[in-house]
């Protein structure tokens, strides 16, 4: 089958389930240098674009230990008890959807690590190309280029994000929005920056691209 659709997915927060995990390393990191940590889950919704960079500066983390606090989660959340477990319903999704549709993750991780993570879990080769933070651009730059990379009109793309920039970088991009309504951001702030379609599970967003379904 010739596959003329191209499917974006987000990491943290849409494919595995990041937000606790790194809140919990955050409160460590902290501790460990003596800075305060109030942070809870609802803060996520202050981070814009959702970045680690951006998540330490509304944590309070100083500039210049920025690049260490980044360097800590990556050694921190990559392997034993912290790893980060992935959402119910994903592996399914990929091994399902990468058989119709040109499947690709969007990240503002590194690259390696998502391709490490889901080779874990014997699904790495389930995404096709991975564009993550060690490409220059950002995500809308990313999602242009793998419109061209796999000649897949906008009309046909999907960014799938947890996030107020995920939408924002799609409708840059020229491509389509959804909303992963169960990752970091709330319901509410994604609703307000109108994706042009919101999930509240991986299993919603599977059905959607679905054989039944024509992902209008």
């Amino acid at each position: 089958m010739k596959k003329t659709r191209l499917l974006l997915l987000d990491y943290d927060g849409v494919i595995v389930d990041s937000a606790q995990p790194v809140l919990d390393q955050t409160a460590i990191f902290c501790n460990d240098n003596n800075l305060p940590f109030t942070l809870t889950h609802k803060d996520f919704d202050r981070i814009h674009p959702a970045t680690f960079t951006m998540l330490a500066q509304v944590c309070g983390i100083p500039p210049e230990d920025h690049r260490r606090y980044g360097k800590f989660l990556f050694e921190t959340l990559q392997s034993g008890a912290a790893r980060i477990p992935l959402f119910s319903g994903i592996a399914e999704l990929l091994q399902d959807l990468s058989a119709t549709l040109h499947l690709c993750v969007v990240t503002a991780n590194h690259s390696e690590v998502v391709r490490s993570r889901l080779a874990d879990e014997g699904l790495e080769t389930y995404v096709h190309t991975y564009y993550g933070s060690d490409r220059p651009g950002d995500k809308a730059v990313h999602i242009r280029q793998a419109m061209d990379d796999f000649s897949v009109d906008p009309c046909d793309t999907w960014m799938v994000g947890d996030s107020a920039s995920d939408i924002e970088a799609a409708k840059q991009a020229g491509a389509k929005s959804i909303a992963a309504a169960w990752g970091w951001q709330s319901i509410a702030l994604l609703e307000r920056h109108t994706p042009d379609h919101l999930f509240t599970s991986p299993a919603e967003l599977h059905e959607f691209f679905g054989p039944a379904h024509p992902s209008s």
